[in-house]
């Protein structure tokens, strides 16, 4: 893959700290990123050696135990899903995906977003009220100039788009936090379906795309 997480998302990922929407995206990469997951490996590896280190200091028992479990749950999270579902690692879906839309992309129920966009937002988490977003974009289509209140990862599914940070292709993922600012267009001749988490709404330049976005809800 040519973009990845960034090195602080892969180390939350790694930690239990990412959000469930967030870490499903990064679980999703790294299924064909090999690169990420011996990033991933060396973070347990890492964790590991502190938790024997710290195991005769004074660290505070439920801090030292909140630690534990989420490490134990992060290094297991691949193995969590049922053996009574039926996966399919030929799918253009991730594994990951694959429990919340299925196996095939044509199966979402996309509704009209604007002009060449569509959406479909998936809710990951009843009690926790998180979803994702799914984007369906057509050829040479431009998303308005936005920054972003919190933070933001784009994982392409199919197609790829560019923007001003280079181009992102299938697999890859688009870190962004508060600090970003971009105005992707999609260059693959298909049609773009990427998939987003955030933490905070989209902020664009445009007065009229703000007011859109506040209906949209991305």
């Amino acid at each position: 893959m040519k973009n990845c997480p960034d090195l602080a998302t892969i180390i939350s990922y790694s930690s239990g700290a990412l959000s469930k929407s967030f870490a499903l995206l990064v679980s999703s990469h790294i299924e064909k990123c090999g690169h990420c997951k011996k990033n991933i490996d060396r973070c347990h590896e890492m964790g590991g050696s502190f938790l024997e280190e710290t195991e005769n200091t004074d660290l505070d028992t439920n801090s030292y135990a909140l630690f534990l479990d989420k490490l134990e749950a992060s290094i297991n999270k691949e193995t969590q899903i049922s053996e009574k579902d039926i996966f399919d690692k030929s799918s253009e879906v991730p594994v990951s995906l694959q429990r919340y839309i299925g196996r095939d992309l044509s199966s979402l129920k996309w509704s009209f977003l604007a002009p060449g966009i569509k959406k479909c937002s998936i809710k990951i988490d009843e009690k926790e009220n998180k979803h994702l977003t799914f984007l369906k974009i057509k050829s040479n289509k431009k998303i308005p100039e936005h920054s972003h209140l919190g933070s933001e990862l784009t994982l392409v599914l199919k197609g790829s788009f560019d923007d001003e940070n280079g181009r992102y292709m299938t697999g890859d993922i688009a870190d962004h936090d508060h600090t970003s600012k971009h105005e992707p267009i999609v260059t693959s001749q298909e049609d773009c379906v990427c998939v987003i988490a955030t933490d905070g709404p989209l902020i664009f330049n445009s007065f009229i795309a703000n007011i859109f976005q506040s209906i949209a809800r991305i």
